[in-house]
């Protein structure tokens, strides 16, 4: 009878491990045709060719073709945010991290050819689909979170100097999106990375804190906690 009982939830949880490998399956196969062939080349029979499943395992995870072109959309974006991130972990100083990010963004994108051509893809039909257009700025909403998230903690660490958060964040985004539509639009014309290189190096002239100005450090727990003292106190004086 407990076998019975536990039968259940074991059932459900190899169905959820099935559904997740059948939409990760459907997903992995879009992103290739459309790296390959463009968005016009992500279709349901192409996807039945290249999986080997029926129109109806396909449309039982995705209503439609457009769902599946946001879920690559998606997926391909995580993955250059993973790299970004890692990116900008391994780097120490807040100046460092600033261009790491921009650095990594404008990889990813170069990289993962189905990024760009899924937002190249939506920037065209922005006007007449609201899905596409709320995607798309909640992408750059995210970008900007980020960004300003970036440039607060280094100013809290005195690292980076005062500036507009926002608006500076905003501005490492334009760059971004400004570098990888060049190299779209025409490939070879320009050099990516001593693009990022300059943009950066004119970014840090601003944020740079001034030689000589001390540095702010987050006070420790034990700091944080201590009563202050006077000169006078301690084991040698007495007490008026």
């Amino acid at each position: 009878m407990v076998e019975a009982k536990d039968a259940g939830p074991a059932v459900a949880s190899r169905q959820l491990r099935k559904r997740d490998l059948r939409r990760g399956q459907i997903i992995a196969a879009a992103r290739k045709l459309v790296a390959e062939g463009g968005h016009g080349a992500l279709t349901i029979n192409a996807l039945e060719t290249a999986l080997g499943f029926t129109r109806g395992v396909i449309t039982y995870h995705f209503d439609n073709k457009d769902e599946i072109v946001l879920a690559v959309l998606d997926d391909a974006i995580a993955e250059i945010d993973r790299a970004t991130s890692l990116s900008v972990q391994a780097e120490v100083h807040a100046v460092d991290k600033v261009q790491a990010a921009m650095r990594g963004m404008v990889r990813g994108f170069l990289s993962i050819e189905e990024a760009g051509r899924v937002l190249l893809s939506f920037w065209s039909r922005l006007r007449e689909d609201p899905r596409a257009a709320e995607m798309n700025a909640a992408l750059y909403r995210r970008w900007r979170a980020a960004g300003s998230d970036l440039l607060r903690r280094g100013q809290a660490l005195g690292e980076l100097a005062p500036c507009d958060a926002e608006a500076m964040s905003a501005l490492m985004v334009g760059i971004v999106i400004g570098v990888v539509t060049q190299v779209w639009f025409e490939p070879g014309a320009t050099d990516p990375e001593a693009m990022v290189d300059e943009a950066g190096q004119s970014l840090l002239a601003r944020l740079r804190v001034p030689a000589g100005t001390p540095q702010i450090r987050p006070p420790t727990a034990r700091s944080a906690g201590r009563a202050p003292t006077s000169r006078g106190s301690g084991a040698g004086s007495s007490p008026d």
